[in-house]
């Protein structure tokens, strides 16, 4: 892999190259925007560039070097990420360690921090020392796709560096050409995956969610009753947070199309292959009503994130949107 397959990045792999061809790398740097749009992969090929035998601004993907890199077995390159919900003290103290050695057989040592935001306090403040005064052969990437939760005095010392989500033309455009699912499909999930090439690989191989969004879209279009309304609340309290917001999001895309339709702007509608559905419910609902659905929905994620009950927070939803 090299820079040329981070998709719709021009802007963050311009920031990385200027940095490459000046030798003038930062001593750490913080990799933000939406998850799956591309950090971790740019981030494994800046280490790449960064100790290539054969490039100074991208990586060759033939030398020795870029090839344990891309197996994550070069010994001057480390990828930490969470145990469990957090990283936690002695993971920072471990790699440490191992950053304050000199470089084995690369030319610098490259240390990838994957979810910076879910560092403890007491790794972010182990962290920070380190970061005070890195030794001139480091090179730290933290990734992240909320650096509202880093404490300031960390990303004050990084050069931050922005990733953004992709357009659903080039989401698209690269499952076409990784043959990733059947032409129908690309399209309805290239518009699901709000820029993320990740998500639509989620989307495409996790076979649950869009036969759920089918079910669910049914009885947003045609209504549902009382006994239908609480299993399905049931059902989903037990998910997994990740799993459930991207239900909530479908219902999120469904009233916003709604919207759409009322305004006879198709071309932005993302649930294409309901565009007949939706012409024909879209004077059921007043713009008051949708934007009470959607603020709902919001309100819903909301309640989960602040761990209000689950299975109360969904039922209460549903009775609002359904009647």
């Amino acid at each position: 892999m090299s820079f040329k397959q981070v998709r719709g990045q021009e802007q963050a792999i311009r920031v990385i190259q200027k940095d490459l061809m000046r030798k003038s790398m930062a001593g750490t740097y913080l990799f933000t925007g939406p998850s799956g749009v591309g950090k971790k992969f740019a981030a494994i090929n800046f280490a790449k560039a960064i100790n290539c035998k054969k490039k100074d601004i991208d990586s060759c993907d033939h030398c020795s070097s870029c090839q344990k890199i891309d197996k994550l077995n070069h010994p001057d390159v480390q990828v930490t990420k969470a145990k469990g919900d957090s990283i936690k003290i002695e993971q920072t103290r471990e790699i440490k360690r191992g950053m304050e050695y000199k470089v084995y057989e690369g030319k610098k040592k490259v240390w990838i921090l994957e979810g910076a935001e879910k560092l403890t306090i007491e790794a972010a403040n182990s962290l920070l020392k380190f970061l005070e005064e890195p030794p001139s052969n480091v090179v730290i990437v933290l990734i992240t796709h909320s650096p509202e939760k880093l404490p300031l005095t960390i990303v004050s010392r990084c050069k931050i560096v922005r990733f953004s989500p992709l357009s659903y033309q080039q989401v698209e455009e690269f499952l076409k050409e990784k043959n990733a699912c059947s032409s129908e499909l690309i399209s309805l999930v290239s518009r699901l995956a709000k820029g993320k090439i990740g998500e639509a690989f989620h989307l495409i191989n996790d076979e649950d969610i869009l036969r759920e969004r089918e079910g669910v879209l049914n009885k947003l279009a045609k209504g549902a009753v009382d006994k239908e309304v609480f299993e399905i609340a049931k059902r989903w309290s037990r998910l997994e947070k990740d799993k459930l917001n991207r239900f909530l999001d479908m219902i999120l895309f469904w009233f916003r199309d709604v919207l759409i339709s009322k305004l006879g702007t198709k071309e932005f509608i993302i649930n294409e292959d309901r565009e007949k559905e939706l012409k024909k419910i879209k004077n059921r609902y007043s713009f008051l009503q949708i934007y009470r659905c959607i603020e709902t929905v919001e309100q819903t994620q909301r309640y989960l994130k602040a761990n209000v009950s689950p299975l109360l927070a969904l039922e209460g939803m549903w009775l609002k949107l359904v009647y």
